[in-house]
């Protein structure tokens, strides 16, 4: 039987037994610590077998032991360097690792080191991707890029190498190296946990934003309990409404109606950005200002696109705004702020083409439609300010 069979049919027990009494005794001569612990793994191994992990006793007390049985005074330990001290904590880890695995597989009565084998190379390969995912998003790439799948391969290449001991830190390992690939195995572990948790709760976020946007709708209440209707603005099934389309009795659509409630207050919609796209008049992406500086009015929630918004202009009487007119003049436009000359330029707000070309006519008995203005008394006018 070779020295790695032996080592194979040592009880986990007995190997983190042995460590401990061996790191008691780190201060002796290493050959005078070879001949009085040569040959335990087996007579341990052989005690365990026959009165079980109790026998094994107190690895301070029997290391005491030792020492009294070889003539070697008890105090005359030195005191133990910080690289040794390391090395024990990591060893006792290992140990305690390996004792772990020993005693989950008696518990499932099947041997789990051919399957702690075979799971050590398909680690590398998950630490491999966990950096390749981190740097890919420093530089945005994704890992399914281009130069992300190529540093996931150069990743997977290194991390093998590392773990068969080919490259650094090689097959005997420092205390140094050890710790250090301790340190990188953890933040690796730590990353994994963080892309996980991020499309956890990405996934969360979008399911409440939509449960919260179907709670706000059947129940009219907002999320911290606040009545939609007592939000600036007008509201339609819970969502706000950035313009009105109204039509006369017959059907026909009007312009320039204002709108007022009953008590006389002039209807204002909540003026801001539309970021609706529709196929029939889309929002165009939207573009840098003279410093390169990108201004996100909306998002495109399929491409993540940062896309220009249709901003609204009010109706004017005098110098007085009415957002109480409708519909209301929009264009589309790369900054929110309405400019006090936008209907002398290029590009100026218009009345958008109504939603509905007509819709049924409408009657009421005993009341009689009167036909709109021609002219309504409220217009756009270019001399508004914003």
């Amino acid at each position: 039987m070779t020295s790695t069979d032996a080592e194979a049919n040592v009880a986990p027990e007995v190997r983190l037994f042995l460590a401990q009494v061996r790191r008691e005794l780190a201060d002796l001569d290493p050959e005078v610590l070879s001949d009085i612990t040569d040959g335990l793994e087996a007579d341990f191994t052989e005690l365990v077998g026959e009165r079980g992990p109790e026998a094994l006793g107190d690895p301070v007390e029997y290391a005491k032991e030792l020492r009294a049985a070889a003539g070697i005074p008890a105090g005359s330990a030195a005191p133990r360097g910080l690289a040794e001290r390391v090395d024990g904590l990591l060893d006792a880890g290992h140990d305690r690792f390996d004792a772990a695995v020993a005693k989950l597989g008696e518990l499932l009565r099947t041997d789990l080191g051919p399957v702690v084998a075979w799971l050590q190379p398909l680690w590398w390969i998950v630490r491999a991707w966990a950096a390749a995912w981190l740097v890919s998003a420093m530089f945005g790439w994704g890992v399914s890029s281009a130069p992300g799948v190529v540093l996931l391969i150069v990743a997977v290449a290194v991390s093998m190498f590392i773990g068969t001991g080919r490259v650094w830190p090689g097959g005997e390992r420092g205390t140094g190296a050890r710790v250090v690939l301790l340190g990188l195995n953890m933040f690796a572990a730590f990353v994994l946990f963080m892309s996980w948790a991020g499309g956890v709760l990405g996934s969360s976020a979008e399911y409440d934003r939509g449960w919260q946007d179907g709670y706000s709708e059947v129940t009219g209440v907002t999320g911290d309990g606040e009545p939609i209707g007592a939000r600036e603005g007008v509201y339609s099934g819970g969502k706000t409404v950035t313009n009105i389309y109204p039509y006369d009795a017959s059907g026909k659509p009007l312009t320039g109606v204002q709108l007022f409630d009953q008590n006389g207050k002039p209807i204002d919609v909540a003026v801001q950005p539309d970021c609706t796209s529709t196929v029939a008049d889309p929002l165009p992406p939207a573009v840098p200002d003279e410093d390169g500086i990108i201004t996100e009015l909306c998002m495109d929630e399929n491409t993540g696109e940062s896309l220009q918004a249709r901003i609204f202009y009010p109706w004017s009487n005098g110098a007085a705004q009415l957002y109480n007119v409708f519909p209301l003049p929009s264009r589309v436009q790369p900054t929110m702020d309405r400019d006090p000359n936008a209907f002398a330029s290029d590009g100026a707000p218009a009345i958008q083409e109504p939603p509905l070309a007509s819709v049924p006519k409408a009657s009421l008995p005993g009341v009689a439609t009167s036909s709109p203005s021609a002219s309504p008394s409220a217009s756009p006018s270019a001399a508004e300010k914003p």
